[in-house]
């Protein structure tokens, strides 16, 4: 586990009252390098998992509709939450955010935005450091 990831998604938390759970993840295998969970029974690192096939449907149905366009956002919403998976650009990682319904949407994709590029960051610092 990267050593700055724990406390990143600890700060976001912080930020979202409405906040259930996070997730960095690597989305070649579903495995994530740090998630967070409030509640004992939401298990980001599994959800984790089945997220990974949706980024890469997603990314399959953007190509074929869209061509080269980018996602910024995939957003799930049932009635009592909000599951948002922020791509991290330029990298095979995103950040999986879980809050309550009641949360507003706008502020969880502004925070999120902040920490990506935080975590953008990190990971490449990480990649150089692999090398």
């Amino acid at each position: 586990m990267i050593k700055q990831l724990p406390p990143l998604l600890e700060r976001l938390k912080e930020e979202l009252p409405g906040f259930l759970a996070a997730a960095v993840v690597n989305t070649d295998d579903g495995l994530s390098l740090a998630e967070l969970s409030i509640r004992e029974e939401i298990a980001a690192d599994a959800a984790s998992a089945y997220l990974t096939s949706i980024v890469k449907a997603n990314r399959r149905a953007i190509k074929l509709l869209a061509g080269d366009q980018v996602t910024d956002d995939i957003i799930i919403s049932t009635e009592e939450y909000h599951f948002i998976i922020r791509l991290i650009t330029g990298l095979p990682f995103f950040l999986f955010v879980m809050t309550e319904r009641t949360e507003w949407l706008g502020r969880t994709k502004m925070i999120m935005e902040k920490y990506q590029q935080e975590l953008g960051k990190i990971m490449h610092h990480q990649s150089e450091q692999d090398l």
